[in-house]
């Protein structure tokens, strides 16, 4: 986190309290207060507290949070856990608050996330699939993603976690791929084998749901009989 000066003397701080350093913050404090004019610059920290629990939950990392609020990480250290031998602090500054609020809680965690982020593989091994039903190679889809046919396999077949870039790779292959189909006719009949449905038969509000099926699921045609003899 960079520095930032303070609004009335030329240090520069990492952390300011509004617009001011530590020593220009007192200073002004104790003379508003002598004043009677001093308004505490703090709020309650719980709520604030809870919305940083469901910014993890909904896959944002703590170091991502603070990336985003523009925040040291020793200040959500700090709201989060407390100082050494200390409770999690009971209050925090406005500003600071401000700050995390601001982060609404994502409904796509991948668009915040930090890129080295590891999300459940689901979406993207389903993705790939569809795209390998609609007839694009896996030798060609490794290509576009640069990733060794070794390295693709796993992914395609069953690897539980990928990272928030890779799966932003996946996405952006598919939304490319999607409505063009693919020229190899093995491809297609492997998919097909494996009952892998097309990148049409998948809602694209759903296809990250682990718990969500394709609309139509691909059966291989039944083989003709043979006629008796």
């Amino acid at each position: 986190m960079s520095a930032s000066r303070c609004s009335v003397c030329p240090r520069e701080a990492r952390q300011l309290r509004r617009g001011l350093c530590g020593a220009c913050y007192e200073r002004t404090r104790k003379r508003q207060t002598a004043y009677g004019r001093w308004t505490p610059d703090r709020v309650v920290a719980e709520p604030v507290r809870a919305h940083v629990d469901a910014l993890n939950a909904a896959g944002i990392s703590k170091r991502q949070l603070a990336k985003l609020a523009g925040i040291d990480r020793s200040v959500l250290a700090t709201l989060l856990h407390g100082k050494p031998g200390r409770p999690p602090a009971a209050w925090i500054t406005s500003g600071t608050a401000q700050k995390i609020l601001a982060i609404a809680i994502p409904c796509d965690p991948t668009e915040v996330a930090a890129d080295r982020h590891r999300i459940p593989a689901v979406g993207a091994r389903r993705r790939l699939r569809a795209l390998v039903s609609a007839g694009w190679p896996m030798s060609h889809l490794a290509a576009e993603l640069g990733v060794t046919p070794s390295n693709f396999g796993p992914l395609i077949h069953g690897r539980s976690m990928v990272t928030v870039r890779r799966h932003r790779d996946v996405v952006a292959l598919f939304d490319r791929l999607q409505l063009n189909p693919g020229p190899s006719m093995r491809a297609r009949n492997y998919g097909l084998k494996k009952h892998w449905p097309l990148p049409m038969q998948w809602d694209e509000e759903a296809i990250d749901d682990p718990t969500a099926t394709a609309a139509v699921k691909r059966r291989p045609a039944p083989r003709p009989k043979r006629a008796a003899a």
